[in-house]
């Protein structure tokens, strides 16, 4: 087979200009969407048959035959323990850590509880110290005050019998 070459000084033939199409009328308009729609309504239904049935072929072949199967079955089991254990696994480091999240706060807690209660225990010595001295000096001033109390109406006493005794005479 021969192949011929044009040369750069050849001139290629220009294609004759086409036509523009006459605008399209009203009622082809109306025809060509009519032609769209009826399509769109048999496409649409053909083209999901057609997915259901590869798709269920899909499904279906694995089991077509008793060794193809096993093999699915044996593929499924293996996929289907897999699984399990990486839920297993993540419920057992979920579990973990909720226990060493639960034994810090725990611990925090009552170390917290035990700083309080030392600080409680030490206003309340503070202060029963404090109530025993103002109690210890309050009952030596009252005490001091009673026998000043005694001293000063025996006093009395005395110089009310020594007034009544010179009245009397």
């Amino acid at each position: 087979m021969a192949t011929t070459t044009k040369s750069k000084t050849q001139t290629t033939a220009k294609k004759p200009a086409a036509a523009k199409p006459a605008p399209k009328t009203n009622a082809e308009l109306v025809r060509e969407r009519a032609i769209q729609t009826a399509e769109t309504a048999v496409d649409v239904p053909v083209g999901a048959a057609l997915t259901v049935y590869e798709r269920a072929t899909e499904v279906v072949e694995p089991f077509g035959t008793p060794s193809k199967r096993e093999a699915e079955m044996k593929r499924v089991r293996t996929q289907l323990r897999r699984e399990l254990n990486k839920v297993e696994r993540r419920g057992g480091t979920a579990r973990r850590r909720a226990l060493q999240r639960a034994k810090r706060t725990r611990a925090r807690l009552e170390r917290e509880v035990r700083q309080q209660q030392r600080g409680l225990e030490t206003t309340v010595r503070r202060n029963r110290r404090k109530v025993e001295t103002e109690l210890k000096k309050f009952e030596k001033d009252l005490t001091k005050t009673r026998g000043d109390a005694e001293k000063r109406v025996r006093e009395l006493v005395d110089r009310a019998q020594g007034e009544s005794t010179e009245v009397a005479a």
